[in-house]
């Protein structure tokens, strides 16, 4: 692996990656696409179309305005590097967001679209407690009930912070750095198969409770969900007399 992890790199530190990942997966079956998208580590056991790892096409300067459009904010230049070399991923534990919108509206076969880049970056899916100049890049789950979302800091830091509670888990100096740290981590969760050893956590950093407090707040929801229903079927009965 390269040693230079400056923004500028982004794009290069995530190609390597890229072909580190495929040196470990391809032989477990891979599909590849337009524009140098792919899919590698078939686990049908999982599900049929089940990849432990899917790139998606870069991005062109219109595609990235397009992308910038999409998340309704300013794109971070270490965001766009990544973009332009491929437009969001699925990394064994990792999820990063693309663009699905405008130039960037494509769907291939098998190996699929990103998440949109909207999640994080748009009111509906923000908490009030991320920082305004915080950029959303993805999401990482836990076992069941927990999930870390990822940002991109105004200073260039990234932080995996949880998806219900201020709370920052880990931070990274740079997103080459998360790269070059949390995707090695990634591989070593997996067996020759595929399939997860369950001797190294999903989730990195300070998570011990991330669990707990998923399903507190999963069972608050489910409480919230159940009055609702009760006070709509009370109000129905009303204006049904």
């Amino acid at each position: 692996m390269s040693d230079a992890l400056n923004d500028e790199n982004v794009a290069k530190v995530i190609e390597e990656f890229a072909g580190i990942v495929r040196d470990r997966w391809d032989k477990l079956g891979y599909l590849e696409g337009d524009g140098g998208a792919f899919a590698t580590g078939h686990t049908p056991a999982i599900a049929p179309q089940s990849y432990l790892c899917r790139f998606y096409a870069g991005l062109s300067e219109d595609g990235l305005k397009d992308a910038e459009s999409e998340s309704e904010r300013h794109l971070p230049h270490q965001y766009r590097s990544f973009l332009s070399a491929f437009n969001g991923g699925h990394i064994m534990g990792i999820s990063l967001h693309g663009s699905t919108g405008g130039s960037n509206l494509r769907q291939i076969d098998g190996i699929g679209q990103p998440v949109s880049i909207r999640y994080q970056n748009v009111f509906y899916t923000r908490p009030d407690y991320i920082p305004e100049g915080h950029f959303g890049l993805g999401a990482m789950n836990g076992e069941y009930y927990s999930q870390g979302h990822l940002y991109l800091t105004s200073t260039g830091e990234v932080e995996l912070i949880n998806r219900e509670h201020n709370l920052i888990a880990k931070t990274w100096p740079s997103l080459a750095g998360f790269l070059s740290e949390e995707i090695p981590r990634q591989l070593t969760r997996y067996d020759e198969a595929g399939l997860e050893t369950k001797r190294v956590a999903r989730l990195p950093g300070n998570t011990d409770d991330w669990e707990a407090l998923g399903k507190a707040a999963t069972e608050e929801r489910r409480k919230e969900a159940t009055v609702l229903q009760k006070v709509k079927r009370g109000l129905g009965g009303l204006l049904g007399k």
